[in-house]
C-alpha cells in the first residue's frame, strides 16, 4: 500500500516508521526539515519538505498513486483541509 503521512512529529514519525516496517511504501511530508529527525536513521520511506497544501508537494509525495493519507499535523484545520 502507498501511504502519505502529513506531519512528522511524534505521531507522524511513529506511524510512518510502523508502516514502513510492515512493508508499505511511505512518504512523509512536513513543512520543517528538522522534523525528519524524528524518524529513525534506518527509515526507508520518502521525505518531502514543503507546504502541505501545495499541489507540487503533494505530487512529489506521490498523491497520484496513494492508497491512503494520514493527516497528523499539530494543526486540526490543516489536517481537515488536507484530508478533504
Amino acid at each position: 500500500m502507498n501511504v502519505i503521512v502529513m506531519g512528522c512529529g511524534r505521531v507522524g514519525s511513529d506511524l510512518a516508521t510502523a508502516l514502513c516496517k510492515d512493508g508499505h511504501s511511505v512518504s512523509v511530508v512536513d513543512s520543517t526539515e528538522a522534523a525528519f529527525q524524528n524518524l529513525p536513521p534506518d527509515f526507508k520511506g520518502k521525505m518531502v519538505e514543503g507546504e502541505m497544501m501545495s499541489r507540487d508537494i503533494l505530487f512529489r509525495a506521490g498523491i497520484e498513486n496513494a492508497d491512503a493519507l494520514a493527516a497528523v499535523t499539530n494543526d486540526d484545520a490543516l489536517n481537515a483541509v488536507v484530508a478533504h
